[in-house]
């Protein structure tokens, strides 16, 4: 099995993705806030690239709220930002959310045309790499995996890059890697007994810090604590139970 590591949502070069695996990750904090909506009840995340694709799509989604950040911050009008604690069960249970982020959903339009489209992050990590497998042992057609770091406004972004490693990591030593997946896999390696302060230490772990996320922070570095799968669906992230 052949994953290759994207740099970020705006990399130039996207390999054709029609029989592969798609995996978007934005641990700060797209992918998290993604993954933690879903635990908490969340119907569906529907993402677009624009505000105003957003305000647009809510007429024909009745009853569902506007979540999303620009530089980190909640978005003027929208019902919710992009912090994870914002997503809890009384506020997203039974609803859909249309989401606009920075780099996230940016990154997972530049996938769309891929098989099999999954929403990673480090509290669901495991789950991910279990359901890449199950994919490949039942469809023996599916040529790789392809990991897309969001990056920071198209920029490499070392979180990301560290949740890349932990993926192929878990995938196995069997694993075939391009030359930024074996760099994430050795970052990853090098930094795990320590790597909330290395998240911490990073451009974006630092504006968070700055801006008083210091508990969006902490958990988005936790490891392992969501066993799900979310799935892009139809233009819609859902959590497959069976995957």
């Amino acid at each position: 099995m052949l994953v290759e590591v994207l740099p970020s949502a705006g990399s130039p070069w996207i390999p054709l993705l029609t029989d592969k695996i798609a995996v978007v990750i934005d641990v700060f904090r797209a992918t998290s806030t993604m993954v933690t909506a879903l635990a908490n009840g969340c119907l569906a995340i529907i993402p677009v690239l624009t505000t105003e694709e957003a305000i647009e799509r809510r007429v024909t989604e009745p009853g569902s709220l506007l979540g999303g950040e620009r530089k980190a911050l909640r978005i003027e009008g929208f019902d919710l930002g992009n912090s994870p604690f914002e997503y809890s069960p009384e506020k997203v249970g039974g609803k859909k959310v249309i989401m606009t982020t920075t780099n996230g959903t940016r990154a997972i339009q530049a996938v769309a045309g891929a098989r099999h489209i999954f929403i990673a992050s480090f509290l669901n990590v495991e789950s991910i790499a279990h359901a890449i497998y199950r994919h490949i042992e039942v469809q023996k057609d599916i040529e790789g995996v392809v990991i897309i770091c969001s990056g920071s406004e198209d920029r490499f972004d070392i979180p990301d890059t560290l949740c890349a490693g932990m993926l192929i990591e878990a995938l196995g030593k069997e694993t075939q890697v391009n030359d930024l997946g074996r760099a994430a896999q050795m970052l990853y390696n090098m930094t795990k007994a320590d790597l909330l302060e290395t998240l911490k230490q990073t451009e974006h772990g630092r504006l968070l810090l700055s801006l008083g996320f210091d508990k969006d922070l902490v958990y988005c570095s936790t490891s392992n604590i969501l066993p799900i799968v979310p799935v892009l669906d139809n233009g819609e992230i859902i959590w497959k139970t069976d995957c």
